[in-house]
């Protein structure tokens, strides 16, 4: 089972992290939902999430994918945590999934995880990192790690991480549940 970590702090983008959850969820993921701090989450649009651990209890598990959701303040509160930091390291450093969309670019960015690669964000999130090659696409896959641009790209975004973790089948079926136009589907 692809076992998720989703890591929130105030401020995240409720958009973002409850799509994923739901869609991981669809597919049969094990999804961790791990707050900076114990206790519920005020979210970006003052929505609240209660999260399924502290972020310091999780942190010595292994994931298959930790993914990042953005919204301001969120991101930068994300990047601040050194418990987070250790975790998106070894990510890294194992070789495996890191995923990113919105303002949430920046704390790969930040910790040197995105160095020479392309990546793509909501506007500005990533100016003053020059090390990273700036692209304008809804979603970019560079080796392990995934970035994409916002609230309106989350669901693409989602469906994206869950082929790329599972495998074509899953995905589709998940998006054949939610009965999108096809018009909205992705390749």
């Amino acid at each position: 089972m692809t076992r998720v970590l989703i890591p929130i702090a105030e401020g995240s983008e409720e958009l973002e992290a409850v799509t994923m959850i739901d869609l991981f969820r669809r597919a049969g993921f094990e999804v961790t939902v791990a707050g900076l701090a114990a206790g519920p989450v005020r979210a970006s649009r003052d929505t609240v999430i209660v999260p399924d651990a502290r972020l310091d209890e999780v942190a010595d598990r292994r994931f298959d994918l930790v993914a990042l959701p953005g919204g301001l303040p969120g991101a930068k509160r994300l990047a601040e945590s050194e418990v987070l930091a250790a975790v998106l390291r070894r990510q890294h450093d194992e070789n495996r999934w890191l995923a990113a969309i919105c303002a949430a670019p920046q704390v790969l960015a930040r910790h040197g995880l995105l160095a020479g690669c392309r990546a793509t964000s909501f506007p500005g999130a990533l100016e003053g990192f020059e090390d990273v090659e700036r692209v304008d696409e809804a979603i970019v896959v560079d080796g392990r790690i995934v970035t994409s641009q916002g609230p309106g790209t989350a669901m693409d975004f989602a469906l994206e991480l869950i082929g790329l973790c599972a495998d074509r089948e899953t995905r589709d079926r998940v998006e054949q549940g939610l009965q999108r136009p096809a018009a909205h589907r992705r390749g």
